[in-house]
């Protein structure tokens, strides 16, 4: 997104009629589904080359499981975007985002295992959004339904999203706040 605005080609797209709301979930939604092929390929990889072998249906119920995880995290991503107004600067914020958002959360280790060495570890990665993603995924793949994983991600999307959609608006969000078009001198 960030690379999007800064070639102008985001630009293009906000100043169509079209809701921005519709926009941003759209093209996050576009996202999504290309990253759930990048997932398959992924899964085959390990299929073949790590033995790990799923029950068949896992690949079918995975997938709504992928899609909301996706727009979650992707929600995240787009929030930053409308944050960080240089190129250079994101991919430095995102790393500084990203993996401490996978290191502190259950995608390496169960979070019964991770309470067994700290608490105060075990609250920061029971609060993850990453953490939650990451055990909907997991207990889908195997035909299984997380409800408090589901809840989780269902609430940290909308929060994201909604801040998101909120700072890309030029009469409400970040830009006017910076003095961008129609909000105050900055």
């Amino acid at each position: 997104m960030v690379y999007d605005r800064e070639m102008g080609s985001m630009r293009t797209l906000m100043v169509s009629p079209m809701p921005r709301w519709y926009l941003l979930t759209s093209k996050l939604l576009a996202a999504v589904l290309v990253s759930i092929l990048q997932v398959f390929v992924y899964l085959a990889i390990a299929s073949l080359f790590f033995r790990i072998r799923p029950p068949v249906y896992g690949y079918v119920t995975v997938i709504p499981a992928l899609i909301l995880a996706g727009l979650m995290l992707g929600s995240i991503g787009l929030l930053l975007s409308s944050l960080i107004k240089q190129l250079e600067n994101f991919a430095g914020v995102m790393n500084f985002v990203i993996f401490p958002m996978f290191f502190a959360s259950s995608a390496l280790y169960p979070l019964w295992r991770i309470k067994e060495s700290s608490l105060t570890l075990y609250y920061i990665c029971a609060w993850n959004p990453f953490s939650h993603a990451v055990e909907l995924v997991r207990f889908a793949l195997y035909g299984q339904v997380n409800l408090q994983a589901l809840g989780f991600v269902l609430a940290y999307l909308f929060v994201f999203l909604a801040a998101a959609i909120y700072g890309y608006d030029p009469s409400r969000g970040i830009i006017a706040r910076r003095g961008g078009p129609g909000g105050p001198p900055g």
